[in-house]
């Protein structure tokens, strides 16, 4: 049995919870085509016959000036010590790479990385030559995957990468399990991919969501939940006129989370409320569960 963790780490939007989320088969984490989708490190366990990757969905690296983005970047880079592999993803539709080398140069872990180039089916031939012959230029000896993950193409190869990096003997958690992420945590996230999915621009980025309730009433589930936005105008777009833009993200975050669970949610009461500031506020931050602010 080999067993080990494996960070997943990168910019912003280049595909990573969409990478744990093909190699599970299942969706663990949310995913959007937004920026700042993912803010904390989620598990993805991928348990098989003789193997468990335990993959690490970071947050995307952006040298953003606010406390949340600080607890993002620090999630992602903490994420990189102590596993057995990186993976690095690029993003193959951009071809200045100066960020993502940044980035790069940041990472201190002993573990090997290998880089993923994703995206690649949106691109022609020359562009792709361009791309990887500027990641070899700059790190020679670092191994290159072409993939287009939202296709599943370059998966076995990802995997076949990671394998024989693993230094556990014995699997870390049950064979049964996806993610680490007890159901109030999975609540909340499903609510912010469906506010990043229906609201535009920056509001869905400027807010946060608590669950204050999550109850099992008559074997069905029962949830309260408390939104955080960044200013009154926000508050007003988020619930839309008479409540129908509330109604619309409540009513496909419960059919999300029926889905996902297979169980019945009874109700989903959605409050939002306006505090300006609260991402760089510490006791904001730490209320909604971003608790590792500090440089």
């Amino acid at each position: 049995m080999r067993s080990g963790f494996v960070a997943i780490l990168g910019r912003p939007n280049v595909g990573k919870s969409t990478l744990v989320n093909a190699m599970l088969s299942k969706k663990v984490s949310i995913v959007s085509p937004k920026a700042q989708t993912t803010r904390d490190a989620v598990l993805g366990i991928l348990t098989e016959a003789d193997t468990q990757i335990v993959f690490l969905d970071t947050p995307g690296i952006y040298f953003g000036k606010e406390k949340l983005d600080s607890h993002m970047r620090r999630s992602a880079f903490s994420s990189s010590r102590e596993v057995d592999a990186i993976v690095y993803l690029l993003d193959a539709g951009d071809i200045d790479l100066a960020r993502d080398f940044k980035i790069i140069d940041s990472i201190h872990s002993e573990a090997p990385i290998f880089f993923v180039l994703n995206k690649i089916d949106l691109i022609d031939p020359e562009t792709g030559k361009k791309i990887l012959g500027q990641i070899r230029d700059k790190y020679p000896t670092r191994p290159i995957i072409e993939a287009s993950l939202k296709n599943n193409f370059g998966l076995k190869e990802i995997k076949a990468a990671v394998i024989p990096t693993l230094s556990g003997e014995a699997p870390f958690y049950p064979e049964d399990w996806l993610t680490d992420r007890n159901l109030d945590y999975q609540a909340k996230e499903i609510i912010r991919e469906k506010m990043l999915y229906f609201l535009d621009k920056e509001v869905p980025h400027s807010s946060a969501v608590k669950i204050t309730s999550f109850k099992v009433v008559k074997d069905a589930l029962s949830i309260e939940a408390l939104v955080v936005v960044d200013r009154e105008s926000h508050k007003a777009i988020v619930i839309g006129k008479g409540g129908a833009m509330i109604k619309k993200i409540s009513m496909a975050a419960r059919q999300e989370m029926e889905k996902r669970w297979h169980r019945r949610v009874s109700s989903l009461v959605l409050k939002v409320e306006a505090r300006p500031g609260w991402r760089s506020r510490v006791k904001d931050l730490v209320e909604l569960g971003y608790g590792d602010t500090g440089e």
